[in-house]
C-alpha cells in the first residue's frame, strides 16, 4: 500500500505533523515497515516527541545559516534537507508504529515559502 499526501506549508522553519496518516498506513499494513518520503530537496521529515515539536523547531533554526553562501537564494534550505533527511523507515509491529509513545511524524518546511504543496509519499512494506 502506499498513500500520496500533499500538504501545504509555510515557511522557513515550519513543523508539520503527519502521524495520522503514518499511523493509518500501518494499521492496514499490520508487519513490516512504513517508509516516509519527502519529495523535493528543500524539506526534511523527523520523528520528534510531539509536546517537544516547538523546541525542536527553535533549536534546528541556528543548524545552518541563512546567509553567506554563494548559491543564490536557498542554500541553506537544501544543506538542512541534507543534513535532517527527506526519508524515514518506521517498523511497524501488530499495526503499531515502532516509535516512541508521545512522539510523532513531522515534516520540516526549510524554504521561505507560503502556500507550498508538498508531497509526502507512505508505504507500508510487508515484514
Amino acid at each position: 500500500m502506499m498513500v500520496e499526501h500533499e500538504i501545504v506549508t509555510h515557511g522557513p522553519n515550519a513543523l508539520f505533523e503527519l502521524t495520522g496518516v503514518v499511523e493509518r498506513v500501518a494499521r492496514e499494513l499490520g508487519d513490516g515497515v512504513v517508509v516516509v518520503f519527502s519529495k523535493g530537496s528543500t524539506g526534511a521529515l523527523v520523528v520528534i516527541p510531539s509536546e517537544a515539536a516547538e523546541e525542536y523547531r527553535d533549536a534546528i533554526w541556528g543548524l545552518v545559516p541563512l546567509e553567506g553562501w554563494e548559491h543564490p537564494g536557498n542554500a541553506y534550505a537544501h544543506l538542512r534537507s541534507t543534513l535532517i533527511g527527506t526519508s524515514i523507515f518506521i517498523p511497524v509491529s501488530g499495526g503499531q508504529l515502532g516509535i516512541p509513545e508521545g512522539y510523532g511524524v513531522f515534516f520540516l518546511e526549510n524554504q521561505v515559502a507560503n502556500a507550498r504543496h508538498r508531497k509526502i509519499y507512505i508505504a507500508g512494506l510487508p515484514g
